[in-house]
């Protein structure tokens, strides 16, 4: 079975947090993003406590021990200074690259949150309006200082620039942005890093927005999530397969030959009517199946990352967990 060469993992909810995913962290605050959550009393040693034990040493070795060779690490644009209400994260960021050298772990930097957030989804820090346009110049700020303190890190595969951006209204913004941050990075990372930018769910209208300089690889991240479509939970399983399957066809002939892909986000995560319309003993077989159709479905990508490594309860969104049931194998 042919596979992408490159399977790696998200390290969700980490040093970004996101309320369904460790609930126990928001618990009583009636907060719904870490920017409401952060500006409470007491909070502080709350979030702390939660970046010093939901990601142990023990989680990197687990990584290594399975064949994990590579993550996506989703941060805040706060994370080395902290800003506002917001707290930064700087040591355990560095002691995330510190781990991933020891265990031989390459790590794709995410800066999922934006000020003024790029999509208004409480996964970008702070649910609500979409202004980070008026920001530009400190998202382009960040970039450059996460790639100037890891750049000599063995473990700093690439840069991501933005996570699923609004488009609407933003293109043209999002176009120079990505212009601008390719710049000013390839005169600071090592040659071979990867920098890659996002299609915002539309892939076609931003394939070739970069062109690639020598030794300096650019690539376009997507994420395959088909599960929220009303229409799809009507359909059969053997429907649903094909329409995924005709769908990222489409983006691979369409897309590639501009850049390489990279599927930054997908899971095994079905409408719950698949299940509804199976014998409960088959729950896990169905999820097997899914689960191996897209890893040949993403073949051609250089690389994908699962959403996500863990999260507070086992499930789906839970690859660990996954992993110790047998549903996925490496």
């Amino acid at each position: 079975m042919k596979r992408c060469a490159i399977e790696g993992v998200n390290l969700g909810g980490w040093l970004l947090l996101e309320r369904w995913m460790t609930p126990s962290v928001f618990s009583g605050s009636g907060a719904e993003d870490e920017y409401t959550l952060s500006g409470q009393p007491g909070m502080k040693e709350r979030i702390d406590e939660h970046r010093k034990t939901f990601i142990t040493e023990e989680d990197w070795q687990w990584l290594s021990l399975n064949n994990v060779t590579h993550v996506r690490l989703p941060v805040g644009y706060w994370v080395l200074k902290g800003d506002g209400p917001y707290y930064n994260a700087k040591k355990y960021l560095d002691l995330a690259f510190n781990m991933a050298e020891k265990y031989k772990i390459n790590i794709l930097l995410d800066l999922h949150g934006l000020k003024g957030s790029q999509n208004g989804e409480m996964h970008s820090g702070r649910q609500g309006l979409v202004d980070w346009k008026r920001y530009k110049d400190i998202h382009l700020k960040v970039v450059e200082s996460l790639a100037i303190r890891y750049k000599n890190s063995p473990s700093f595969w690439g840069l991501e620039i933005i996570n699923e951006p609004r488009v609407w209204g933003n293109y043209f913004a999002l176009l120079g942005y990505y212009r601008k941050a390719y710049k000013k990075l390839r005169k600071i990372v090592r040659p071979g890093t990867y920098i890659v930018f996002q299609d915002g769910f539309l892939p076609p209208l931003f394939s070739g927005t970069l062109s690639k300089r020598k030794d300096y690889p650019v690539a376009m991240d997507t994420h395959f999530y088909l599960i929220f479509p009303k229409l799809l939970q009507r359909m059969s399983a053997t429907r649903y397969d094909i329409l995924r399957k005709l769908l990222y066809a489409s983006l691979v002939w369409t897309t590639r030959l501009n850049q390489p892909i990279i599927i930054g986000e997908w899971s095994s995560v079905l409408p719950q009517s698949f299940f509804d319309r199976v014998h409960r003993a088959k729950h896990m077989k169905l999820l097997r199946e899914t689960i191996v159709r897209q890893r040949v479905m993403y073949k051609y990508a250089t690389a994908t990352f699962y959403w996500s490594y863990k999260t507070e309860g086992r499930g789906m969104y839970h690859y660990r967990s996954l992993v110790e049931d047998g549903v996925i194998t490496r």
